[in-house]
């Protein structure tokens, strides 16, 4: 089942990338000045936020994931930290570009290939944990975290190998910067060719 849900997740994300990306070749943002460096600000804002989110949640689930129920730290506050801060990625990627629409279209879009996902495997873990899965998921947010919740041990067995891998993961939320860079001076150097302007 794992292997399947993967499948289908990966398959989503690069439709949803592949989007993204025609969107950023053959669109200009219409907003310029202040708005639009406001917009790309917000998108480094959201992506520096993912990884450190992103890195932090492995640290207290990498190595143990589907072996034990995790509901400290960041899955204290919500069931599914890591998708929560990759929603805020996909946001920053958009923002990036400065185009209110794609952005809208990747958020939403990633936020139903999310949901999707977590119920697949809310179904796994409620067969897994039974009743302690059960009352985690009636007393904690699915997916929007509640920081009130926040609690933590005073230690924590920490695995480095999986935050190494979540490191090296969240470099990759970066990349389409220097893409975007480059993509942007194209167009205004009339190289590549614009079909449209969206807000």
């Amino acid at each position: 089942m794992a292997a399947d849900i993967n499948k289908t997740r990966m398959r989503d994300t690069r439709l949803l990338v592949l989007f993204l990306l025609l969107a950023v070749v053959f669109t200009q943002p219409v907003l310029h000045g202040w708005p639009y460096q406001l917009l790309r600000l917000a998108g480094y804002f959201l992506l520096v936020v993912c990884a450190i989110g992103r890195m932090y949640s492995t640290a207290f689930i990498g190595g143990v994931k589907n072996a034990q129920l995790i509901t400290i730290g960041p899955y204290a506050m919500c069931r599914n930290p890591l998708y929560f801060f990759s929603l805020l990625g996909a946001a920053g990627l958009g923002l990036l570009w400065g185009e209110i629409i794609p952005t809208m279209i990747v958020f939403f879009g990633f936020l139903l290939v999310y949901i999707k996902l977590i119920g697949r495997e809310e179904a796994f873990l409620a067969e897994k944990f039974g009743e302690s899965f059960a009352a985690f998921k009636a007393s904690t947010p699915r997916l929007w975290p509640d920081f009130k919740r926040y609690t933590a041990p005073d230690e924590l067995l920490f695995q480095p190998r999986y935050f190494n891998m979540a490191v090296r993961d969240a470099v990759w939320w970066f990349v389409p910067a220097p893409a975007y860079e480059l993509i942007s001076y194209l167009h205004h150097a009339h190289i590549i060719p614009t079909f449209l302007r969206l807000p």
